[in-house]
């Protein structure tokens, strides 16, 4: 452990001491992390199941140490790099073992650090990379490199928290070794021979466990064979082994396969990118030369808001939906990036974050016009649709939950144009509410109606349709909110028994032509939409009056007809034209007066007629077809109205 000068408070530390006190500020955090992580599937007990099966990635409860991952990663990253420099060209096998028995891990590649000395610091290259912080080949700011390093610390940080670390490198002219030991203070003599041999550089170190508060247990080996997988993902050119055994991935597309099957993906020269569905939230994986950037970064919104901007186009013209936001669609796609970008800056040494500005990139990504023809036929577009349908109940049921606290607090007495029954809501099985088609009609009621049992409530012309307004503006409707609080309904409960409501009997009352069907129509559709049990309860009527009365000559009582039809076809039997006294026509409910209608009201069930609704029928989807805003439905309505034989109103009523 690291020793201070207690005598003092002021601190003058090593390289060496700094890194060691505060490991934090170098490679992350040493505590014990746990976390839903992905994983390959298979029991890191048995290292075998690592290669006798085809792997998957799987999200498991992990326990690992953030630190001691990172410093591994530094090391493979090392042989990714040189793999990408010209003089590394020739770079193409991996190869890492990992003794969960004893610690210890190696990397080797058959790359080759130049074994010679730098005149400047007196230095063989291999010593002065791996024994020294800031140090290396990553300071040529002029120079294009498309490497993780940045600060000269990756590599020699693993040394320094490191019990032992040794460099074993050959550049095919000179064979190099050397060992570091108790965190890089003591260090052996360097071992060079001249020998013509094929290149190779091989890490190998054990973690200093005592001061990471860590072991190689079952979480850090899997986090560590995940490392190794993404890897070998990220570089399909790259022949890559754990311990012995050869990870074959072919492409980066066959990487994203090891978390799902059903993806969209596109790549350019620089770039890979797949798009699969989220029902998580947003979610990302992403590289950045190879280096996982768990966190994010630039080249995240550089992507993403490229494939929203065109979905968000799409959900405007096709489905009409003006007002989702980008970070709505967001939401519902698991993105997957492999990127290729020059000199990248990161926000730690830990390397999760990239910073770098996308016109810093040197590399370009387009989405291709493919890759959104896919995604737009992708379940990513279904998932939207359901979220933006689920949104708009969450507001409708606020909204509406609004109207019944409104409603609860109305006094119906108080409703303008509601004349009340007396007995409503004492006696609510006695009581019938008369829905009128405007004041002349409701006064008609008015004038022949037992006001114990009857209510009348005056529209004002048509309601509107609860299918196709928004909620808030059916919410702040008037004659809608009279209609609830007259009748005692409130939206979203369900109505379990007559004796529940104000009213028993609910009397749609207008007139027998088309304006008049319409408005029936429109009210039969709206009960459908919130109280659909109403129907099954019988609460639902329709009031009709006759269209014509005919009196007969030598009998005081007129016959009446509900329909011409019906008038004609009496009319045709022998002796029913010459029985004929007088006879009147009536236009509409304003045409009775208000004698007939208390002869209508004094057998007032007479002339009611129950709505039913035969589900099994298809009644609903009929209701649906007519008074819905669903896509294609005044196509299918249109249809429905040239079929029909009698239809009760025309499209442009709709």
């Amino acid at each position: 452990m690291l020793e201070l000068d207690k005598t003092t408070k002021y601190k003058k530390l090593t390289d060496v001491e700094h890194a060691l006190l505060r490991p934090g500020r170098y490679i992350g955090s040493v505590k014990p992390h746990t976390a839903v992580t992905w994983v390959v599937d298979v029991d890191p007990a048995d290292a075998l199941d690592w290669y006798n099966k085809p792997p998957k990635m799987v999200k498991r409860e992990l326990t690992w140490n953030p630190g001691l991952i990172k410093l591994f990663d530094e090391i493979i990253s090392n042989s990714v790099d040189f793999s990408k420099r010209p003089e590394g060209k020739h770079l193409d096998t991996i190869k890492v073992e990992l003794n969960k028995n004893t610690g210890e891990m190696s990397v080797h590649d058959n790359g080759g650090i130049p074994v010679e000395m730098v005149g400047t610091y007196k230095e063989y290259v291999p010593t002065l990379v791996f024994g020294y912080l800031r140090s290396g080949s990553n300071f040529d700011d002029t120079e294009d490199t498309d490497g993780t390093g940045q600060n000269g610390e990756g590599a020699t940080l693993t040394n320094i928290f490191s019990s032992k670390f040794t460099v074993e490198t050959c550049d095919s002219k000179k064979r190099f070794k050397q060992t570091w030991t108790n965190n890089m203070r003591q260090k052996s003599s360097q071992q060079i021979i001249d020998i013509e041999d094929r290149g190779y550089t091989k890490i190998t170190w054990l973690p200093d466990y005592d001061h990471l508060g860590a072991k190689l247990d079952d979480g850090n080996y899997a986090k560590l064979v995940k490392r190794v997988y993404d890897v070998a993902g990220c570089n399909p050119k790259l022949k890559i082994f754990l311990n012995g055994h050869r990870i074959k991935i072919a492409s980066f597309n066959d990487y994203v396969k090891l978390y799902t099957e059903t993806f969209e993906y596109d790549e350019a020269e620089d770039w890979q990118v797949a798009v699969a569905k989220s029902d998580e939230g947003f979610k990302q994986i992403s590289f950045v030369n190879a280096t996982e950037t768990a966190i994010g970064g630039t080249h995240i919104d550089y992507v993403v808001d490229q494939i929203i901007d065109k979905l968000r186009e799409h959900f405007k013209t096709k489905y009409k939906i003006k007002d989702l936001k980008p970070s709505e669609i967001k939401q519902h796609i698991h993105l997957f990036i492999n990127a290729r970008i020059i000199k990248p800056r990161y926000d730690s040494q830990t390397k999760e974050n990239l910073i770098t500005e996308p016109k810093e990139y040197k590399t370009a990504y387009k989405v291709s016009d493919k890759m959104i023809a896919r995604l737009l036929k992708s379940d990513i577009i279904e998932s939207v649709l359901t979220w933006v349908e689920a949104k708009a109940k969450a507001i409708e049921i606020m909204e509406l939950k609004r109207l019944n606290k409104d409603a609860d607090k109305a006094n119906p007495r108080r409703i303008l144009k509601l004349e009340d029954a007396s007995l409503a809501g004492k006696k609510p099985e006695e009581c019938y509410l008369f829905i009128c088609e405007g004041d002349s009609a409701s006064k008609a009621i008015i004038s022949g109606r037992d006001p114990k049992t009857m209510g009348s409530l005056a529209l004002k012309g048509k309601p509107l349709n609860a299918n196709s307004v928004e909620v808030k503006k059916l919410a702040d409707n008037e004659e809608f909110f009279n209609i609830i609080a007259a009748m005692g309904l409130k939206i979203g409960e369900q109505v379990k028994a007559r004796k529940h409501l104000r009213y028993a009997h609910l009397v749609i009352t207008s007139d027998a032509d088309q304006d008049g069907g319409h408005i029936a129509g429109l009210m039969v559709s709206n009960i459908h939409k919130f109280w659909p049990e109403l129907f099954d309860l019988g609460v639902v009527h329709r009031f009709f009056t006759p269209i014509i009365r005919v009196w007969l000559k030598g009998k005081k009582e007129p016959v009446a007809f509900e329909t011409e039809q019906d008038y004609e076809a009496w009319l045709v039997k022998p002796g029913h034209a010459d029985s004929v006294k007088n006879f009147k026509y009536y236009k509409g409910l304003g045409t009775s007066t208000p004698e007939d209608f208390k002869g209508y009201l004094s057998d007032v069930n007479k002339h009611l007629v129950k709505i039913e609704l035969d589900v099994d029928a298809g009644d609903g989807k009929l209701i649906n077809l007519v008074f819905g805003k669903e896509e294609g439905s005044t196509d299918r309505r249109k249809d429905w109205l040239a079929i029909s034989e009698d239809p009760i109103f025309e499209e442009d009523d709709v």
